[in-house]
């Protein structure tokens, strides 16, 4: 500690144990981001209902795809620079709840102008969820565990994408596409309700806001009972230089300059083959003859090999930092470009989309946790929300490329050769990456980057301690 009426922050939130209040905190944050993942997915098997009820081409409801990407392009940053400035907690609240009232009235659009209308709404909210759940759940976490946790926390998104597959299996043979939306809706008003009554304010955020040192010193004593905290103790900080929440310019600052666009890159590769799965599969699946029900259960076999990839980097994200993603990269790449090969056996091609969801889900669950680690408490909202609006240029990319390729007669099953090639690019950034991370950390492990106007090498933010 600094001083007799002084409290390192830093060694309130590292110093934690792991009690049941911090897992009902984790399981919170992975509800939240199960939601987002659980909308994500959605309209990749809404989509082929409505072509069929409103008798359209194959490509005509791509704009409502694109509709909601360019929504979370906009969402990430907006959201995420408010977060930075009114609390991550309110803006994950709003988030949901606006999305479960955006989705129920989706279930009475009339034609494809609502839809991408209500799509790109949905787009906004989903996108702004995403960084605040992040950096709230970096931002109370214990540094030892806070990569592994961050993983943990992302698996929601995967688990979220892959039940809207089991539900079109279930539900909407009988109960119509609406049904989709309707348990998605009500969910996520559940998931809302259980943030805004038990989940607790980033105490990192509360720290640096004048005026909220009580709920500050409040949330320190949640997080620390062991500790006798008195009314009249200061938290602070420690070393690190000041710096302005939500500025873009920090992003670029000292070796973040290398960092940032890397991870813009690695991001935007990964988002358009995330994205050409969740909208193009079960599409894909259903021309090539397969019914409504079984294109659900095949194409969610994408996200099922996502949520072994995650479990698997529990337990190596902490030593090996971005490396695991770099094979992901270059292994996913051919695995990806064979989704709709309509010369493999069906046991094949089950095991190459489980293999191919293991390679991009894991990819962005890791990608999910270098946020975290990687950028200070200062910048982590802003950065996390720039960082997914860059990977929405490649989300964006897919219904596009797909659409354009479609009108081009090319045969369907060639059709993921794109975001085949793409992850390639990815690769080659995440290589970058890795080099920076190593030449700054002296390993593979990852800390936070310093926060510094110039460039070169700093000394490592005291927020992240040593690697």
């Amino acid at each position: 500690m600094t001083g007799a009426n002084s409290l390192e922050l830093n060694q309130i939130v590292d110093g934690q144990r792991l009690r049941g209040a911090s897992i009902v905190f984790i399981v919170l944050a992975a509800l939240a981001m199960a939601s987002d993942g659980y909308d994500l997915a959605s309209l990749g098997y809404i989509i082929p209902e409505l072509l069929k009820q409103w008798h359209l081409g194959r490509t005509a409801l791509a704009p409502a795809a694109g509709a909601g990407i360019i929504g979370m392009a906009i969402g990430g940053p907006l959201l995420g620079m408010l977060g930075d400035r009114f609390g991550r907690k309110p803006m994950i609240v709003a988030g949901l709840a606006t999305i479960a009232v955006l989705d129920l009235l989706m279930t009475q659009v009339r034609g494809p102008g609502d839809l991408v209308i209500l799509r790109g709404l949905v787009g906004l909210m989903v996108g702004g969820v995403f960084p605040n759940a992040a950096a709230l759940i970096a931002e109370i976490t214990p540094r030892l565990i806070r990569g592994r946790v961050l993983v943990l926390v992302s698996l929601g998104v995967v688990l979220g994408i892959a039940i809207p597959g089991f539900v079109a299996r279930g539900l909407v043979p009988t109960h119509g596409w609406q049904s989709i939306l309707v348990v998605g809706a009500c969910a996520q008003l559940v998931v809302a309700a259980a943030v805004a009554l038990i989940m607790p304010e980033s105490i990192k955020y509360l720290a640096a806001r004048t005026g909220r040192e009580l709920q500050a010193l409040r949330m320190a004593r949640r997080l620390r009972p062991d500790l006798t905290i008195a009314d009249n103790a200061r938290l602070v900080a420690g070393a690190a230089a000041p710096a302005k929440g939500g500025s873009i310019r920090l992003l670029f600052a000292g070796s973040l300059a290398v960092v940032t666009p890397m991870l813009w890159i690695c991001q935007a590769a990964n988002q358009m083959s995330n994205f050409f799965s969740l909208t193009w599969l079960p599409q894909l699946l259903q021309a090539g003859g397969a019914s409504t029900a079984a294109a659900g259960g095949t194409a969610s076999l994408f996200a099922i090999g996502g949520l072994i990839a995650g479990v698997l980097l529990l337990f190596v994200i902490e030593r090996l930092g971005v490396m695991p993603m770099v094979a992901m990269f270059f292994v996913g790449a051919p695995l990806v470009a064979s989704m709709a090969s309509t010369s493999l056996s069906p046991t094949i091609h089950a095991l190459v989309i489980v293999s191919a969801g293991f390679c991009v889900q894991g990819i962005q669950i890791g990608l999910t946790a270098a946020l975290g680690l990687l950028y200070p408490t200062t910048i982590r909202s802003v950065g996390t929300g720039w960082t997914q609006a860059a990977g929405r240029l490649g989300a964006f990319a897919a219904p596009t490329v797909g659409a354009l390729l479609l009108g081009l007669n090319v045969s369907t099953s060639k059709l993921p050769f794109a975001p085949g090639a793409l992850l390639l690019v990815g690769g080659v950034a995440c290589v970058v990456l890795t080099l920076a991370c190593r030449r700054q950390f002296g390993s593979f492990r990852v800390a936070e980057f310093p926060i510094a106007s110039g460039a070169g090498k700093v000394p490592l933010d005291p927020v992240a301690g040593t690697a």
